[in-house]
């Protein structure tokens, strides 16, 4: 049975990226903001598709992001955070430039134009960080995971790197925080993917179970009111680790 729902799903997410990239010629020809916020709508509407065909289902609680663009920051699980925060949010991500090198999901990933960032240059950094201004004053929403990488989240929540909050300060927009998690199925593995574990056995692990269920609980939106980037950084940390902490013994 999971063989064939893997078989069903790969079939589904291949046709369903076709379509999508074919639908969204027209804006991926076009320049501009106008087309971006385009795309945007486009990469919502792939992440829902992709969201229905692994049988992903996202609860939510607290105040979604309904306004004008913002940074929204969440912990990291994974690389269905993607689908599950894509299929909520109106958004544009950011991706290591090591990822637009990838044959075929590389370029696949670049037309829905996420904001390539390179820590090695500073000059790529200091681009990114230009972009991720003019992401959010554009009325766009900006997906970044602070933590710098994924891990299960049992631990709570890692330090957060202060890079992108300089974005936030710059463009002095909202910061959404919102709190991931999965739950677990006993006997099941881990929708989480971290530490040295290798993608494509995961991810076709992941193909194989009958459902996925989300739970995404946003914060109150945090302004950064004059606040250093680094000390921006820990305030919205503190909050959601505490957060995280609560919401963790509640359930």
């Amino acid at each position: 049975m999971a063989a064939l729902r893997r078989m069903y799903r790969i079939a589904g997410l291949v046709a369903w990226s076709v379509l999508m990239a074919l639908a969204s010629l027209p804006w991926q020809l076009a320049r501009g903001w106008g087309s971006n916020r385009k795309i945007s709508a486009f990469t919502m509407a792939w992440n829902k598709g992709a969201a229905k065909i692994v049988n992903l289902n996202v609860s939510l609680s607290g105040p979604v992001p309904s306004g004008r663009g913002g940074l929204v920051i969440s912990n990291h699980l994974g690389y269905i955070d993607i689908i599950t925060h894509g299929s909520i949010v109106p958004s544009r991500y950011s991706a290591k430039a090591d990822i637009a090198k990838w044959p075929l999901l590389g370029w696949y990933l670049g037309l829905s134009r996420p904001i390539w960032t390179d820590r090695e240059s500073r000059q790529a950094s200091r681009k990114a960080l230009r972009d991720f201004a003019k992401t959010m004053r554009h009325g766009m929403y900006l997906i970044v995971y602070p933590e710098g990488t994924s891990t299960d989240g049992k631990k709570g929540i890692l330090e957060f790197k202060s890079t992108p909050f300089e974005a936030a300060i710059v463009g002095n927009v909202p910061i959404y925080p919102v709190l991931t998690r999965y739950r677990e199925v006993p006997g099941r593995g881990t929708v989480c993917w971290y530490g040295d574990m290798t993608l494509v056995p995961h991810l076709w692990e992941v193909l194989g179970f009958d459902r996925i269920d989300a739970e995404l609980r946003f914060l109150e939106p945090i302004y950064p009111e004059g606040r250093p980037r680094k000390d921006l950084a820990a305030y919205v940390h503190d909050i959601m680790a505490g957060e995280y902490s609560a919401w963790a013994k509640n359930n």
